[in-house]
């Protein structure tokens, strides 16, 4: 299929005498159009029939009079029928390869509807994965706007329509993550001048009927060599900027609007709120300022009840306040970042921590820590490890952070969090406590290294108060740095290198030690349930070979052991035959 959309001819044009090769041109488009038109329509037609399953059952569930409504309704949420995931398969291919093709709208609609399906993950994900390869692929943004809109009224009309209510989904937090591919570059305020210049134009073409042909034949001619129009891509991105914008801050509303006077929330709208503020945080630098000052006001409003927020979603609100702080128009906002790092310093010890989240996550993820995607409560808890590392770059190593007592305390926090936590979310923590202490031990005013001393060889005033919420007030230079002692023997050699690395003072080997990527990789262990274990080289109670004999092969042996140590510690153990005995009757073992 052409990578642009066809125009057919009018009646006048058609009128007009051409060319063979012009009209065999326009017999080959029509015909083209017309297949292309009746196999989405196919597709269409299949996937309808067989979205809730197969047709025949659904036919026999309707024609039953007394429970006809029951059954309907538990049915729809059953899988698709295999044809219909296929067809819709194939909507979403088309979607991603034709795009800037005719009856882009149709695509849009299905594919836009179906990427909220409720019941059937591959046909969600084959749904976002379309869209967001959509988004990323589209240079002049007219496709993109056009799916935002549909997307923006479509989470609209499900708020509205759930009017609070607590129970399912309205929304899939999918949905909302296709918008972080969307390449937005221009500022609002770029936008609008380009926007005001576009008018102008338009304005003067108005004045002549023959200006008014030559723009359009004109706009046709640059549809039809590919160029991007840059006034027409600033006034396309400032409409898309303003429609997530919008739809952002309507969650946040929701969400905040959504706490009841015990402190709950909707799950449904609470689930939302991370996918939201990742958006804001990576498009807030192109947000006006006057948006970003009332986003900052909803945050600090969100943060007050961070406590009955599930820990993904308030670590991401201090994330998206952090950025925001970073960008444009920071010398000018008057916001303390103490307003963010007391939340951020009170929600350490629930992170990671997957005793103390079990029963919240009946509540936001499913029962017993099973969320409603089927996958665990560790995906979350590493999805917060990765949240805070990030809010700590922000808070101390992208910024200088003037008191003592407050990096003492977080280090303090880090370190008693990490003692808790799964290895693959206690070492990145051990890290960036590692980057934070090492930035700072240069500091005349810094006393970081006395708390890697003895509390018995420390003097200080007053104890030390973990209970405190402000860090200030932890009075964290009383205590030391006991828990790297612990954290050393950890049965995990990555922890216990960390934690040896920081009692020592070592510098870390970046970026081979940098937290994000001991968190990739050691997530991607979990993953794969691999296990990472010490080798310990003993000589063998039977070796009678003298000392010279082993001086004489030390060095051939090292080189051996260095050799296996790089090989991959992965075995495949081809299965035996076992002649299908497991598909015999049970009176056949006898005959064996």
């Amino acid at each position: 299929l052409p990578a642009y959309r066809i125009r057919l001819p009018t009646e006048a044009e058609m009128s007009v005498r051409v060319s063979k090769e012009t009209k065999k041109t326009w017999d080959y488009e029509r015909k083209l159009l017309q297949s292309y038109q009746k196999y989405l329509q196919l597709l269409e037609t299949t996937w309808e029939e067989g979205k809730f399953g197969h047709r025949s059952l659904l036919s026999a569930m309707l024609q039953d009079g007394e429970q006809k409504g029951t059954k309907q309704k538990k049915f729809q949420g059953g899988p698709p029928t295999t044809l219909a995931a296929t067809a819709i398969l194939s909507l979403s291919q088309l979607l991603q390869t034709c795009y800037n093709f005719n009856f882009r709208s149709n695509l849009l609609q299905i594919i836009v509807r179906q990427a909220n399906h409720r019941s059937c993950e591959e046909v969600r994900s084959s749904c976002c994965q379309a869209l967001a390869a959509m988004f990323s692929k589209d240079v002049q943004g007219e496709a993109s706007l056009e799916a935002v809109r549909r997307m923006s009224k479509m989470i609209k009309e499900r708020q509205q329509h759930s009017g609070g209510r607590r129970g399912g989904i309205i929304v899939r937090p999918e949905l909302l993550n296709t918008w972080l591919s969307l390449p937005l570059r221009v500022h609002e305020d770029e936008a609008m001048a380009a926007k005001l210049a576009a008018q102008a134009k338009a304005k003067k073409a108005k004045k002549s009927q023959r200006d008014k042909e030559m723009a359009d034949i004109e706009k046709e001619m640059k549809e039809g060599e590919a160029t991007v129009d840059k006034m027409e891509l600033a006034t396309n991105q400032a409409e898309i900027l303003h429609s997530i914008t919008l739809t952002y801050f309507r969650v946040l509303k929701s969400v905040e609007d959504t706490f009841t006077e015990d402190g709950n929330s909707n799950a449904s709208t609470t689930d939302l709120l991370p996918a939201a503020l990742r958006g804001l945080a990576k498009f807030s630098h192109l947000i006006h300022l006057d948006a970003v000052v009332d986003l900052l006001i909803v945050l600090k409003d969100l943060l007050k009840n961070a406590h009955y927020l599930p820990p993904d979603a308030a670590i991401h609100c201090i994330l998206c306040a952090l950025k925001t702080l970073r960008g444009p128009g920071r010398d000018t906002i008057p916001v303390d970042p103490k307003e963010y790092l007391i939340p951020l310093y009170n929600l350490l010890p629930r992170i990671g921590v997957e005793s103390i989240e079990s029963d919240a996550g009946k509540a936001f993820y499913g029962l017993a820590g099973i969320g409603n995607d089927g996958k665990s409560s560790n995906y979350y808890s590493d999805k917060t490890i990765e949240a805070t590392i990030q809010c700590l770059d922000h808070a101390f190593l992208q910024r200088r952070e003037l008191s003592t007592t407050r990096l003492a305390g977080f280090l303090k926090r880090l370190t008693s969090t990490a003692l808790h936590c799964q290895p693959h979310s206690s070492a990145p923590l051990i890290a960036c406590a590692r980057q934070v202490a090492a930035r700072y031990a240069s500091s005349a005013s810094s006393k970081v290294g006395r708390m890697l001393e003895n509390e018995e060889d420390v003097i200080a005033e007053g104890m030390y108060a973990p209970e405190a919420e402000d860090p200030e007030h932890s009075n964290a230079h009383a205590t030391s740095l006991w828990e790297l002692s612990l954290m050393r023997y950890h049965v995990n050699p990555k922890v216990a290198d960390q934690a040896m690395g920081m009692a020592e003072s070592r510098l870390l080997k970046l970026p081979g030690e940098a937290p994000g990527r001991i968190w990739e990789s050691m997530g991607r262990d979990v993953q794969e349930v691999y296990v990472a274990q010490k080798f310990v080289w003993k000589k063998h109670p039977l070796d009678t070979r003298n000392a010279s004999e082993e001086d004489n092969s030390a060095a051939s042996g090292k080189k051996r052991r260095e050799q296996r140590r790089r090989q991959n510690q992965t075995r495949v153990i081809t299965p035996r035959r076992t002649g299908k005995w497991h598909l015999l009757p049970s009176t056949s073992f006898s005959m064996l």
